[in-house]
């Protein structure tokens, strides 16, 4: 897996003594790899797919092409300082699958399809897995279009969107983006754990049985600026107090509940250290495998708000849901397909089953399509950080298993198709 570090050199980043990444979606480094996921994919004699939200498809022939692919996925976007694995291992692992099943000339029932699902990981256009959400009819087209960078300045007078980015670096595809339209048969993802479950159970192989809900949201907080050392502490409206209060409240019910919530970003509508805040906005993530324990903690932070905001003379707060997904399982074929491959080739003792904490494309494509999950190891758990590090051996054995495993699954659909006849 070499061409992990090869393909590095796109927005990588200088500083620090790690190789990091800065690739994030619909930028120029995004736009060069994904120049060489196509010139990869063409050498390969795959057909090329470009849709509308920018998602790639490469896409090698099989012996019946009416038959949707079966899809291997993930992402090349990176956050503003991330990891040289996290999505991009996915991507090549399904591009070295595809080139491992023609030089071996095995011919799969339906075509293989290596993805690039765009904007996965919502840290410039605020909205996880757009491109796969809009794919999996989860999310509207329109709306993933006009959605604006946050790293827009707010001088411009039209601020990049997603569309005007797609349309800027040439990667807005004529293919409808829908499942419906542009199927697939089954969709696996190889990914870093990005946790340090597996390494602490030093254990080389994770087969996801699915990924827990999420939700994001934003926090507005008005008070009064007022000057730092005039206004008596019993007489501020401080804006930040009352949103630094909130994230501690977070933490406590986070905990109480086996959950995990993350206030990401704080911050004023000052910028002066001797005046007291007089707005301030936070984002919130919140976690965990059931939806109820996700109304409990909204429903008891929203309370809390409200007590702040009674409590305190000419406070108002303002807290709003901006996205969300719920939890989802994953198919018990393509499971079933990982499993195997898994313990055929490390053996059952060094294969672990988990739930995913972190959000993946395959939570999208798991509403439509059969899916699984492949995770490797990483290193003391890091990740969406330069230190994030998976070793070549396991990277080696998740891209192993991930062709072992679409090889069952194409087993699994010769014998349906062959049955229906």
């Amino acid at each position: 897996m070499s061409r992990i570090s090869s393909r590095s050199t796109f927005g990588r980043l200088e500083a620090g003594p790690h190789t990091g990444l800065c690739r994030q979606s619909l930028t120029d480094s995004d736009r060069e790899v994904r120049d060489w996921f196509l010139q990869q994919a063409e050498s390969l004699g795959c057909q090329i797919k470009v849709d509308e939200m920018g998602n790639l498809f490469a896409i090698l022939p099989g012996e019946d092409n009416s038959l949707p692919p079966i899809g291997m996925g993930s992402h090349l976007d990176s956050q503003p300082a991330g990891g040289r694995f996290d999505g991009i291992l996915g991507v090549i692992a399904a591009l070295q699958v595809l080139k491992t099943i023609k030089e071996n000339g095995i011919k799969t029932l339906p075509p293989l399809a290596a993805i690039d699902w765009t904007n996965e990981e919502g840290s410039r256009f605020p909205k996880m897995c757009a491109g796969s959400g809009v794919w999996a009819g989860t999310e509207g087209l329109s709306e993933c279009h006009d959605l604006a960078a946050i790293d827009a300045s707010p001088d411009e007078a039209a601020p990049p969107t997603m569309g005007s980015e797609l349309r800027r670096i040439n990667y807005i595809g004529s293919t409808p983006c829908s499942y419906l339209q542009n199927p697939l048969s089954a969709h696996f993802e190889l990914h870093i754990e990005q946790g340090s479950r597996l390494e602490r159970a030093q254990k080389k192989i994770g087969v996801v049985g699915g990924i827990q809900g999420m939700r994001w949201y934003t926090v507005h907080c008005q008070g009064t600026e007022a000057h730092a050392g005039a206004t008596p502490m019993d007489q501020r409206a401080d804006a930040l107090v009352v949103l630094a209060k909130f994230a501690v409240k977070v933490e406590e019910l986070s905990l109480q509940e086996g959950a995990f919530g993350t206030v990401g970003v704080m911050r004023t509508k000052t910028n002066s250290t001797n005046t007291v805040p007089g707005g301030a906005f936070c984002t919130l993530d919140l976690r965990h495998q059931i939806e109820g324990v996700l109304d409990r903690i909204e429903t008891e932070l929203r309370a809390y708000l409200s007590q702040l905001t009674t409590s305190r003379s000419g406070i108002t707060v303002l807290m709003g849901r901006t996205w969300s997904k719920r939890s989802v399982e994953f198919d018990q074929i393509a499971r079933d397909c990982v499993q195997s491959a898994a313990v055929n080739i490390v053996g059952e003792s060094m294969v672990m089953d988990m739930v995913s904490y972190a959000g993946h494309d395959s939570a999208e494509t798991a509403t439509v399509v059969p899916t699984a999950m492949i995770f490797v190891p990483s290193k003391d758990g890091v990740s969406h950080n330069p230190a994030e590090y998976t070793s070549e051996e396991h990277c080696d054995l998740g891209a192993q298993i991930l062709l072992e495993a679409v090889l069952k699954y194409d087993h699994h659909l010769r014998r349906t198709t062959t049955a229906s006849l």
